[in-house]
């Protein structure tokens, strides 16, 4: 007689998260600082893409075993079906953020829809988007069992800041010519934001999208960061998450399945 089989509970390790994530980014920052592009494209390509991948790839290699059948995986990925009130709430999160670069976008600012797409897509593939499978997937639930909502999402928030700490200090970046006060604060927006996605659907998926988008953003349709009202409504959309996550967040009847953590 076959016994049935037990469900995986995954084991949250944050500490050997944090060592994969940091070494594996910062080293290919600090090679493809010392390399020239034209003399090593593909290996610079490579580089690139590791750097954007290194949480997806430390989570699943910590989450194997949880994550080997199909089923698992797709759960990990898409979440469980929401009620529509839900998915309302994230598509809003999703129109405004785009309405609000739209509107205060620089005056030089000019990006048609094929190039839109094409940034998009390449951001899911192999750019920011693939962060969030460990930021918001693996590094946030270990936090959230311990700390309140909020906290935990300041904490990866700010972790993930400090991880982007090579690209403000070596030139060439996009990063280096920004203020980094002013990126610290996005980036708390920004991680209330997607917090607030992913308790709205528990889709990792959909986290990967809106990195995505955000980044797309960014690179196309770049708003006047001078404006204040530009500034007003980004911060007001921190807020309105912030409220759902309050909302969403229960410390002992929680909607996300209990999970074991271990330093």
């Amino acid at each position: 007689m076959k016994q049935p089989k037990t469900k995986v509970d995954p084991m949250y390790r944050p500490v050997p998260f944090l060592l994969g994530v940091f070494s594996v980014t910062w080293l290919c920052t600090i090679l493809m600082t010392a390399m020239d592009y034209n003399s090593h494209p593909f290996l610079f390509s490579f580089l690139d893409f590791l750097e954007n991948a290194s949480p997806l790839i430390c989570a699943l290699l910590l989450l194997q075993k949880p994550l080997l059948s199909l089923p698992s995986l797709t759960q990990f990925l898409l979440g469980t079906a929401v009620r529509p009130a839900r998915c309302l709430a994230v598509f809003f999160l999703f129109a405004a953020q785009f309405l609000n670069f739209y509107c205060f976008r620089s005056p030089e600012a000019f990006c048609s829809p094929q190039t839109f797409l094409t940034v998009f897509i390449g951001q899911l593939l192999f750019g920011g988007g693939l962060e969030e499978a460990g930021w918001r997937g693996y590094l946030l639930p270990c936090f959230y069992r311990k700390w309140h909502i909020l906290l935990s999402s300041t904490a990866v928030s700010l972790i993930w800041v400090f991880w982007h700490l090579p690209y403000f200090i070596f030139p060439g970046n996009l990063q280096s010519e920004q203020n980094f006060f002013s990126y610290t604060l996005i980036g708390i927006v920004t991680g209330l934001i997607l917090t607030a996605i992913y308790l709205l659907t528990n889709s990792v998926l959909l986290c990967m999208l809106f990195h995505s988008w955000q980044n797309t953003l960014v690179m196309t349709i770049p708003a006047d960061t001078g404006n204040p009202w530009f500034m007003l409504i980004f911060l007001l959309l921190g807020a309105v998450s912030a409220l759902i996550c309050t909302f969403l967040y229960r410390p002992r009847h929680s909607l996300l399945p209990k999970k074991k953590i271990e330093n």
